[in-house]
């Protein structure tokens, strides 16, 4: 039986290592929700409110984030493997060393985002907005990143873009001289 509380407000919600999978969260208000090392696997949370929200630990691999408003939350070492985030507001969002493997990151809004060491390893990035990011030691290996916005970020020599896809004009504002020449995508390393 799939629980739903959809359009419910859970803000302020103090649960750890709850089982929401297949969850139907649709439109639920969970602002400043504390919610550790729970788990979302296939849970459909399509425009909730999470902002502020401490999901350190938590699963939400496969879920269905579209529109999703994570801004301000606490996310490290979180799995989103396979989840749909496009159109999602991460701003200001820690996801240091979550797993984001083939997510969907289309048009996200991730400016400010903390995404050192997470692994985005064949994640769908084209159009994401990933200004004043923290990218160091983050994995965009295979990473759709066309058309994403790169300024200001902060990379170091172990920020991998090795066979991402991008376009050599989003790159014009990081500074590859940080970056080992092997990490680099490939219309970068003839430069």
């Amino acid at each position: 039986m799939r629980l739903d509380l959809m359009g419910q407000s859970l803000r302020g919600i103090h649960t750890h290592d709850a089982d929401l999978t297949g969850a139907s969260l649709n439109d639920t208000d969970l602002q400043h929700a504390e919610m550790i090392n729970t788990n979302f696997i296939g849970s459909d949370l399509r425009g909730a409110d999470l902002r502020g929200a401490q999901l350190e630990g938590s699963d939400f691999s496969a879920a269905r984030l579209k529109g999703v408003r994570f801004r301000g939350a606490k996310l490290h070492k979180a799995n989103l493997e396979h989840a749909e985030l496009a159109f999602a507001d991460l701003r200001d969002t820690n996801l240091a060393e979550a797993n984001l493997i083939e997510a969907d990151l289309m048009c996200a809004k991730l400016r400010g985002v903390d995404m050192s060491k997470a692994k985005l390893r064949g994640a769908s990035l084209c159009a994401a907005d990933l200004r004043g990011a923290i990218l160091t030691g983050t994995d965009f290996s295979y990473a759709n990143l066309l058309g994403a916005s790169l300024e200001g970020a902060t990379f170091d020599q172990d920020t991998n873009f090795c066979d991402a896809r991008v376009n050599p004009g989003d790159f014009r504002d990081v500074n590859l001289a940080v970056l080992k020449r092997e990490n680099l995508p490939a219309p970068l390393r003839a430069n």
